[in-house]
């Protein structure tokens, strides 16, 4: 017996309505930004919320993650070329202990924080991530902007583009 069109039609106008009303899931683009804090390879406390009125490329990595280590050197060079124009890259690592993270960052010199997230409270609980590498471009205003998935070259003209447009954004 087939549904009634009518019935049909309400039901799904009302799944509609109610998945309308319900506020954005965190970890997408519209939303705010979910703040936490943890540790980096020393051990210092470093929230999100520090980096608020500037652009955040929060990037979710592992060491064991093939294209996470790839895309490192390019998320390096665009770190340094627009630091002094307000990026903040925060690099958290989902590893489960501290020393192969410690020894990766420092083979690779990286230049900005890189934390620690073992037990994956930030990675799953807070932004919903289930794949690496995952990024978050987040603006000044703290709202999620775009969700990337897998590996990105980050010094690419029109990843310079993206973030130099929300650099400039006020």
């Amino acid at each position: 017996m087939t549904p009634k069109r009518p019935f049909f039609s309400l039901l799904v106008f009302c799944i509609l309505c109610v998945a309308a009303a319900l506020p954005a899931r965190a970890g997408s683009p519209g939303s705010a930004a979910p703040d936490f804090t943890l540790p980096d390879i020393s051990g210092k406390k470093i929230s999100l919320s520090e980096g608020k009125g500037k652009v955040v490329l929060l990037n979710f990595w592992a060491t064991w993650c093939g294209p996470c280590r790839a895309e490192m050197p390019s998320l390096v060079n665009l770190y340094r070329e627009l630091r002094e124009k307000g990026l903040v890259v925060l690099a958290v690592s989902v590893d489960t202990t501290v020393k192969p993270v410690q020894v990766f960052a420092a083979e690779k010199s990286l230049p900005f924080p890189v934390l620690l997230d073992t037990d994956k409270e930030v990675y799953f609980d807070k932004y919903a991530v289930f794949g690496l590498p995952t990024s978050f471009l987040i603006d000044r205003k703290g709202m999620i902007v775009e969700k990337i998935m897998g590996e990105t070259v980050w010094d690419s003209p029109s990843m310079k583009e993206k973030i130099l447009t929300l650099l400039h954004r006020r």
